[in-house]
């Protein structure tokens, strides 16, 4: 199991560097500070435990 940062908006992908863009901050935002955590229908119980502890370690 392991966590990843966000994906990055597509208004920021260079393939659309030149397009119009309507929004605010709210995607930067996310993408900065944002992180993708493990995800399945398959967690057990230890690995969501595991998964809450670290977040309560970080906190």
């Amino acid at each position: 199991m392991e966590s990843r940062p966000l994906w990055k908006p597509l208004h920021l992908q260079p393939i659309f560097k030149n397009d119009t863009f309507y929004g605010g901050n709210v995607a930067n935002n996310l993408f900065q500070k944002g992180l993708c955590l493990p995800s399945s229908a398959h967690l057990t119980k230890n690995d969501f435990n595991r998964i809450s502890n670290s977040i309560q370690k970080f906190l």
